[in-house]
């Protein structure tokens, strides 16, 4: 992707330390060659205003801010120490200069710029936030649970700082209050991916597993979700975002809330103006298992992809998806064992080619695929329950037993399934009075706790061991 390539900065101005001593550090010296032509324009708009005001901290903070808004950190970090030595009292470019080298690894220096800047402005709850991530990356725990604190008294329902805290009071080994901070941010932010994984390894440490497995597999359900960063001073520098990077976060947002025509329609914009980028064709890819629209060009995307990136296992598994939809199981299964073949313990595709095995009526070899994808993520409950039902269904109830019992401490959406499944493997077996006595718990469970359309099907399975009774 053209946005990607890097700016030349002058060695002079690197050489400069950011200080109250010496000259004031120059603009950057840029080249702009192979940046997308919009991000091209705001820069050289932005570095035509700071040349034009050599005395202006603002001219030179606004050129940052351009610079950071579209990931070139190296040239941002040095306008902004231009800006400050202009301008010494703002907040804002003490801000960004810490974010900027936070985003750089360079902690300690972030560290710095963060204190700088909260001696101007010292109740700002997310610089502070940071403030606590840095000194967590430091390991300096004590100081890094004061910064979380200091958020907490502000806002106690902070679900960021709870789990700051948290993650200090565990790397502290005091598993106890980090499980109680996880489990507020939790409830704080009920879909924090991060927060439940932290929940689940604390509880494990104090030998809470049943609630262990259900948060870990709730963990894995939000994985990519995580309270909204609500920075007002850092917003203004996101809103200046512009190029094809900016469109490619604003489509992975539209997929996140469901909206994916949207999401198609913006990135077949981003693909006439760049035909050739690679995130946006498997995009493209992902989207089309959605937008049956998109059929039409899928069989185009798929060969650009391949010619581009031959080596890519994603591209594959999103073709192959995308074949099952359409009944084309043949090519499904072509694609998703080479998916399979450059990344052998990535779940996906073996959960995919399960499922199209299952349609060829090839169980076993369902089976083993499922198995595979089990192997890489133990805890993918709608797997398990494909793997469990097509056991019992080909007479393998028996090899399922051992795996459902343990499960049934799980308390889930699927809780009351596991255990008609448990009743359906005994059933296979000959064991009627445990079939009986499982099926009849998940027909108490379902009562009180739903799904309410599997009411039927138990007091179905119930009849018909009745009149099995000799």
């Amino acid at each position: 992707m053209k946005r990607g390539a890097a700016p030349t900065v002058s060695i002079l101005a690197s050489l400069f330390l950011w200080s109250c001593a010496g000259p004031v550090p120059p603009l950057p010296t840029l080249s702009v060659e192979g940046l997308d032509a919009d991000v091209r324009d705001a820069v050289l708009a932005a570095q035509k205003q700071a040349v034009e005001s050599p005395s202006s901290g603002q001219a030179s903070g606004r050129l940052g801010m351009v610079l950071q808004a579209n990931s070139l950190n190296q040239p941002a970090l040095l306008s902004y120490q231009r800006a400050i030595r202009l301008d010494p009292k703002e907040f804002s470019w003490r801000y960004y200069s810490a974010v900027v080298l936070q985003q750089m690894s360079q902690p300690e220096k972030a560290l710095d710029a963060l204190t700088g800047a909260l001696r101007i402005r010292s109740g700002y709850a997310p610089a502070i936030l940071r403030q606590g991530d840095v000194l967590f990356q430091l390991a300096r725990f004590k100081d890094s649970a004061g910064a979380y604190e200091s958020v907490l008294a502000q806002s106690p329902g902070s679900a960021e700082a709870l789990y700051g805290l948290a993650r200090v009071k565990q790397a502290q080994q005091d598993m106890a209050a980090a499980e109680d901070l996880y489990r507020r941010a939790c409830q704080a932010y009920p879909t924090f991916g991060a927060a439940y994984y932290g929940l689940a390894t604390a509880g494990r440490s104090l030998g809470h597993e049943a609630d262990s497995a259900k948060n870990f597999e709730l963990a894995k359900r939000y994985k990519d979700d995580r309270p909204p960063l609500v920075d007002p001073e850092l917003k203004e520098v996101a809103d200046l975002s512009t190029g094809v990077f900016r469109r490619l976060e604003e489509s992975n947002q539209l997929a996140k809330q469901g909206k994916m025509e949207e999401a198609a329609k913006l990135n077949e914009d981003l693909l006439q103006k760049d035909p050739e980028n690679l995130s946006v064709l498997v995009n493209l890819l992902y989207l089309a298992r959605f937008v049956p629209r998109l059929d039409a060009q899928v069989e185009s995307l798929y060969a650009k992809v391949k010619r581009i990136d031959p080596q890519n296992p994603i591209a594959y598994t999103y073709y192959g998806v995308v074949m099952i939809r359409q009944g084309k199981n043949d090519a499904a299964a072509l694609a998703l064992r080479k998916a399979i073949e450059l990344k052998p313990d990535s779940a996906e595709p073996h959960k995919w080619l399960g499922e199209v095995l299952e349609r060829q009526n090839r169980p076993a070899e369902a089976i083993a695929q499922y198995q595979h994808a089990l192997a890489a993520e133990p805890s993918d409950a709608p797997v398990q329950m494909k793997l469990w039902w097509i056991l019992i269904t080909h007479d393998r109830g028996r090899e399922a037993i051992p795996q459902l019992l343990p499960a049934l401490q799980i308390d889930d959406s699927f809780s009351s399934m596991r255990l008609v499944l448990l009743g359906e493997a005994y059933r296979t077996t000959g064991e009627l009075g445990k079939s009986r006595q499982y099926l009849e718990m998940a027909r108490d469970r379902v009562r009180s706790k739903g799904p309410p359309d599997l009411l039927a099907q138990i007091e179905q399975e119930l009849k018909e061991l009745a009149a099995l009774r000799p």
